[in-house]
């Protein structure tokens, strides 16, 4: 069974005031961090980021991972995250990541590709401190229904909605921790 990772990396920063994905975190770029982790567990991880963006994506493929252009991310998350499940389409599920989280911990990457492969036709998502949080792994049942959304609300009607939704237990507050400011 192959579980690939997608990270969403398409948008433009604007609460952080510059790119946020190349802002240096203990002298590495933030979304390298985040590659690093994702690349230590997947065998197959795409980034999906904009359009023309060679910086972004030679870093992308220095650290082993598909660059995936969403010609559509402008019009929000929902678009990154069809680019991402059409480019990874091939595997039997996909866990779901954010670019400007990466300090999500490799032992819950692996323990969520791990529940994926034993409940394959459920949604797993890694739960810390009673607060469900990211990245979310979905099965390859939902992959339509994933490229059909719209706006910039990623596929939290999708979530919601779902009846087999397998919670993953974990001791990382990594699931929780975005960055949208320099601090």
């Amino acid at each position: 069974m192959l579980i690939g990772a997608a990270i969403l990396a398409a948008g433009a920063s604007r609460r952080f005031g510059s790119d946020k994905r190349l802002h240096l975190i203990d002298g590495q770029p933030m979304l390298a961090l985040t590659l690093a982790a994702y690349r230590a567990v997947f065998g197959e991880v795409a980034v999906v980021i904009r359009p023309d963006e060679p910086d972004v994506a030679n870093l992308v493929a220095t650290a082993g991972a598909q660059a995936v252009e969403a010609e559509r991310a402008h019009e929000g998350q929902s678009r990154s995250l069809a680019a991402a499940v059409y480019a990874m389409r091939h595997c039997d599920g996909l866990v779901v990541g954010l670019g400007d989280m990466p300090f999500v911990q490799r032992s819950t990457l692996a323990a969520l590709r791990d529940l994926m492969i034993r409940k394959p036709q459920y949604v797993a998502r890694p739960i810390c401190d009673e607060r469900p949080g990211n990245p979310v792994g979905f099965p390859r049942r939902l992959f339509a229904t994933l490229t059909e959304l719209d706006g910039d609300v990623g596929a939290r009607s999708v979530i919601a909605a779902e009846q087999r939704l397998a919670l993953l237990p974990v001791d990382d507050d990594g699931i929780h921790r975005d960055i949208d400011r320099p601090n």
